[in-house]
């Protein structure tokens, strides 16, 4: 086995930053904006318009320090982006305010999409489009000559494309978004989880053990002498015997355990409800079913062999670096006293 070093990665939620920089951003943007066109209205005797402007413009005064350090993101969004329709619903229905107003409500879609996700935000972009064409159409008459037709057309076909090109657009990003995720944690040869969320995972196992009052085991596996399958018989013999290997896993071992490939020739099993002695029966069934494999791989004389080290958490303060510390132990004992057996202690 190389010398791997087991160092936790941190895991960064890409997407609710993004959401709280764009949400920080139109909360700047709407206090400027509530600012300036309430005073403008001020001036212009619009007093409705131009209050409803100003107290906006204070709550986002108020909401920005806090968005800044929120865990409870969506909410805030929410808090932000429901009284953004209704102001522009009111500022709408103000007979003293221009029909350009009606823009804003174009806007919200694609807002309300990335900020809530595809689902509510369409649910949301549909309510508020409809309710502002509604009351648009109930301020002002219906249209008699062409241009006036051509116009309410015009504004309507938009606001329809804008409703569906954001959800079209939100829902490839969020695919791609799911897709990257998925890469950045599956090792692409075996299918297996890799290292990224190993950590996180472990944690969660830790507590619902500590929680049931249940055993928590953990496996090292590292297959013997593999760089000599990769030197003898090629890399792509060498990726069917990981990927082989990997597929044994899936098979034999429970729904609630998880294995991971750490690297290399590596691979790693959390055993939850599972005692040490429990462990070792698994490990070595494992152990003489990967001695199995050569003779299906067409790779003899070559064995593929593994060595298997094997622990269990002893107390709550056993961190995950103590046990994968152990674990390693185990497995270098095995390499030592000649390969191809299991050590669990």
């Amino acid at each position: 086995m190389g010398n791997n070093q087991h160092s936790p990665v941190p895991q960064l939620d890409h997407r609710d930053q993004k959401r709280r920089q764009v949400l920080l951003a139109l909360i700047v943007i709407t206090c400027v904006g509530g600012l300036f066109f309430g005073a403008l209205n001020w001036m212009r005797g619009i007093y409705t318009a131009a209050w409803i402007e100003f107290v906006f413009a204070a709550f986002c005064l108020v909401a920005f320090p806090r968005v800044r350090v929120t865990s409870r993101l969506q909410r805030w969004a929410l808090a932000i982006c429901l009284p953004w329709i209704l102001a522009v619903w009111l500022v709408i229905s103000i007979p003293a305010a221009a029909a350009s107003v009606f823009i804003w409500a174009l806007v919200l879609p694609i807002l309300l999409m990335f900020l809530l996700g595809r689902r509510l935000g369409l649910v949301l972009s549909v309510v508020s489009l409809a309710g502002a064409l509604l009351i648009a159409g109930s301020r002002f008459e219906l249209p008699q000559d062409p241009d006036e037709v051509a116009y309410a057309a015009n504004l309507v076909i938009a606001a329809v494309a804008i409703l569906v090109l954001a959800y079209v657009y939100e829902r490839a990003r969020e695919k791609a978004e799911q897709d990257l995720k998925y890469l950045a944690v599956t090792d692409t040869l075996t299918g297996l989880p890799n290292r990224v969320l190993l950590y996180e995972n472990f944690d969660r196992m830790k507590a619902l053990a500590l929680r049931q009052k249940t055993p928590l085991s953990l496996m090292i596996m590292d297959l013997d002498h593999f760089k000599q399958i990769n030197d003898r018989h090629g890399h792509d013999v060498g990726d069917r015997v990981l990927r082989v290997v990997a597929d044994l896993l899936r098979q034999r071992l429970r729904r609630s355990d998880q294995v991971y490939r750490m690297g290399g020739e590596e691979f790693l099993v959390l055993m939850p409800d599972t005692s040490l002695e429990q462990a070792a029966t698994l490990a070595e069934n494992l152990r003489s079913r990967i001695e199995g494999l050569g003779t299906g791989l067409d790779i003899a004389p070559t064995r593929v062999t593994a060595s298997i080290g094997v622990t269990q958490m002893q107390a709550a303060e056993d961190s995950f670096e103590a046990l994968l510390r152990e674990a390693d132990q185990n497995m270098y004992w095995c390499k030592e006293q000649g390969r191809n057996r299991i050590r669990a202690a």
